[in-house]
């Protein structure tokens, strides 16, 4: 019998409680990345037993949508009184910034769906945006969706970075095989903020000139 098992030293005292266990959970991969999130490994971390996890969370999927939720919390805060471009620009860059601010946080943020407080009201602040600018029904949330996506494709692209040189990516090919890349200035893969910062300023003119359009 372990020591946590028969609590001695360095069993826990009193129950876990869901926020801990997610900030445990942020931790770890913070760590070591997604791949090494295990209730078993978490559970050891908090100087526990998997089924007091599974009694607060019925399944791993459970447990990351509400690590996604505590991801997304960072990007809650009051707005500015500002038109709609300039308000969807500030939810973007807070969305990034807290992807960003976790490892990993890109991919445990996508995909996940959830009702609880920062994803609705990430959402619902998304929403009043866009029907401010005109959107409405389903072409307020392809709208929203559409902003999301972006900004959720790049934070993965710059999460996922491996570290190679560019100049070793471009030494395989020739400026006769592959002429536009070798004319372009390929540096600016790398600078990820200015490339957000054109991808969603193209987002949201393109969706004003969808607007001026069916008005």
């Amino acid at each position: 019998m372990s020591m946590r098992e028969s609590g001695g030293a360095g069993a826990r005292k009193g129950p876990v409680r869901p926020d801990t266990v997610v900030d445990a959970a942020l931790a770890l991969v913070n760590h070591g990345g997604l791949e090494s999130l295990t209730m078993r490994r978490l559970s050891d971390a908090l100087a526990t037993q998997p089924p007091a996890l599974y009694r607060l969370f019925s399944d791993k999927g459970a447990l990351v949508d509400a690590m996604a939720d505590a991801v997304l919390a960072a990007a809650l805060g009051p707005l500015p009184q500002a038109d709609w471009q300039t308000r969807i620009s500030v939810l973007a860059g807070r969305l990034r910034a807290a992807m960003l601010g976790q490892r990993d946080g890109a991919r445990i943020v996508g995909g996940s769906y959830t009702s609880r407080q920062p994803t609705l009201t990430l959402a619902d602040s998304l929403l009043a945006a866009m029907e401010e600018a005109g959107f409405t029904g389903e072409a307020a949330v392809y709208a929203v969706t559409t902003v999301f996506s972006y900004v959720l494709g790049e934070v993965l692209e710059q999460q996922g970075r491996t570290g190679a040189d560019l100049e070793e990516v471009t030494a395989g090919f020739s400026d006769a095989d592959y002429p536009h890349l070798a004319r372009s200035p390929l540096s600016a893969l790398l600078d990820f903020d200015a490339r957000f910062v054109f991808g969603l300023r193209t987002i949201t003119a393109g969706l004003r000139e969808g607007l001026a359009r069916e008005g």
